[in-house]
């Protein structure tokens, strides 16, 4: 489990990695994932990343597949909190 700055001096450290494309998302909304505490606006977990990567791939099918298993298990990791109540929006 790491941070997007970690992912990213890995794979600039990693030259077997160099044939790789790059690709960057623009993602126009605001993260979702509230597990975490978001310390600044564009950041966003793996999975809304990995969900945008598969809408840009045209596999809207397994994005909104990715998505719905998303919302589930953050509304049932969060019901589990004693701070939190069973209905979450997040």
């Amino acid at each position: 489990d790491g941070t997007w700055p970690e992912a990213r001096k890995m794979f600039r450290k990693s030259p077997y990695l160099d044939h790789l494309p790059v690709i960057s998302v623009d993602l126009s909304r605001l993260s979702a994932y509230r597990l975490r505490e978001i310390h600044a606006e564009g950041q966003y977990c793996t999975a809304e990343v990995a969900i945008a990567l598969l809408d840009l791939a045209g596999d809207t099918e397994a994005a909104s597949s990715l998505g719905e298993h998303f919302t589930r298990f953050k509304t049932r990791y969060l019901a589990g909190k004693t701070q939190h109540p069973g209905n979450v929006t997040a």
